[in-house]
C-alpha cells in the first residue's frame, strides 16, 4: 500500500514494487498506470471516505506500506501563515497519516512482519525560516514514529517501523527550487527500499550524509548555527 503516489518518490516506490508484488496506491489526483499489478484509488486522504480502502484489503493482507504523501508550500509557510493552509499542510503529513494507521490496526489489515514507512524530511534538522509547518508535521511524524515503534514493542506486535529522513528529492515538489544541496533520484531510494523491505527497520538518513550533518547542527551552538544559515541563504 502506498499513500501519495500520483509523482515523485510514491510513484518510483510504486512502479518498482508492482513488477513483483500487487500494489495499491492512493493519490487525490488521477494515475495513470498500464501496470497490470498496481491497483489505482482516487480519493483524497484528508476529506474523502476511506472506508472504499479498507474494503479493498483482506484481513492480515499488507506486507508493506509507504507514505510518501506531501505537501508544502514554499512561499507562504512562515510564521505568518494562515490556519486554514496551515491545517490542510498538518493533516496531509502527519494527521492523515496517523488516522490510517490506527483504522488498518483496527481492521487487522496488517500481515506478519508487516512494514509501515515514512518518508519524514531533513527539514526537521535545520532551523526555518520557511516551510515551518511543513517542519512541524514532519517533526510530529518522527515523534510518532518513536511512539508507534515503543507501542509494537511493548505489545509484542510483529510489525516493523521505518522512518526516512530524507534529503531533497529530484521531484515536482522541488522543481525550479535553489537548494543547498544536490536533488536525489527517486528511482535510487525506490530500490533501495525494495531490496530492504524484509528488514527494513528503525531511522534512515538518505543521502547518509545528511546524519553528520545533524550531529554537527547538535553541536554548534545556536547564535553560529543562525550566522551559517544566513550566509547560506538556506
Amino acid at each position: 500500500l502506498i499513500i501519495g503516489a500520483s509523482s515523485g518518490l510514491g510513484k518510483s516506490i510504486a512502479n518498482c514494487f508492482s513488477e513483483n508484488e500487487k500494489t495499491i496506491v492512493i493519490s487525490r489526483r488521477n494515475i495513470k498506470t498500464t501496470k497490470k499489478n498496481i491497483i489505482p484509488i482516487e480519493i483524497d486522504i484528508n476529506t474523502g471516505n476511506l472506508d472504499y480502502l479498507y474494503e479493498k484489503i483482506n484481513e492480515n493482507q499488507l506486507t508493506n506500506i509507504f507514505f510518501t504523501a506531501g505537501l508544502t508550500d514554499w512561499e507562504n509557510d512562515d510564521i505568518f501563515l494562515n490556519y486554514e493552509k496551515s491545517e490542510k499542510i498538518f493533516q496531509t503529513n502527519f494527521l492523515s497519516i496517523k488516522k490510517i494507521i490506527s483504522e488498518l490496526i483496527k481492521k487487522k489489515k496488517l500481515n506478519s512482519n508487516c512494514l509501515i514507512c515514512f518518508c519524514s524530511s531533513v527539514t526537521t534538522i535545520l532551523p526555518r525560516q520557511r516551510q515551518i509547518t511543513y517542519c512541524a508535521a514532519k517533526s510530529a511524524l518522527n515523534a510518532y514514529y518513536k511512539s508507534l515503534s515503543t507501542y509494537f514493542y511493548i505489545n509484542a506486535l510483529n510489525y516493523r517501523v521505518a522512518n526516512l529522513i530524507l534529503g531533497y528529492m529530484d521531484t515536482e515538489m522541488n522543481k525550479n527550487i535553489n537548494l543547498p544541496f544536490r536533488k536525489e533520484n527517486p528511482d535510487v531510494i525506490a530500490e533501495f527500499l525494495f531490496k530492504k523491505r524484509g528488514t527494513l527497520k528503525g531511522i534512515y538518513y538518505l543521502p547518509r550524509y545528511w546524519l553528520l550533518i545533524k550531529i554537527i547542527v547538535n553541536l554548534l551552538p545556536e547564535k553560529i548555527l543562525f550566522k551559517i544559515i544566513k550566509t547560506l541563504n538556506f
